[in-house]
């Protein structure tokens, strides 16, 4: 979920433009951050980069910067080879609901865990639902 928000928040996107490392300040000003949630930010970089979405950089004395990875590059909005759309559609609620009931899904007779979740088959909601 921490990789979703950053997409969501198209942090990978903002440290391309960048065109260099990105410090936390630089970031949290491109986000509008609320002065009181960029310890938080922080917080948020630091799971990434030890889960290789991101790297540190060092810019000068102490501070450091961020910039991507193979990985990060693959979430660009605007590559042609980027999986951004299928990861957040595979993030999506509606998608992860089901994973919420798969108790409740082995003591019925449903045949799929989307119709436990949802009410109604996958390609049902997909016909009445546009997005």
């Amino acid at each position: 979920m921490s990789l979703k928000c950053a997409v969501e928040l198209e942090i990978p996107d903002i440290i391309h433009n960048h065109g260099q490392p990105i410090t936390i300040s630089e970031l949290a000003l491109a986000l509008s951050i609320h002065p009181k949630k960029v310890q938080s930010l922080y917080r948020l970089m630091r799971i990434l980069v030890h889960s290789g979405f991101f790297a540190e950089h060092k810019i000068s004395g102490q501070e450091k910067g961020y910039k991507l990875t193979l990985s990060s590059k693959l979430l660009l909005k605007d590559d042609p080879l980027s999986i951004r759309p299928y990861f957040l559609a595979m993030l999506d609620p509606i998608n992860m609901k089901p994973w919420q009931c798969a108790s409740a899904w082995f003591q019925n007779d449903d045949p799929v865990l989307f119709r436990t979740a949802n009410g109604q088959m996958m390609w049902d909601y997909a016909a009445n639902e546009p997005k």
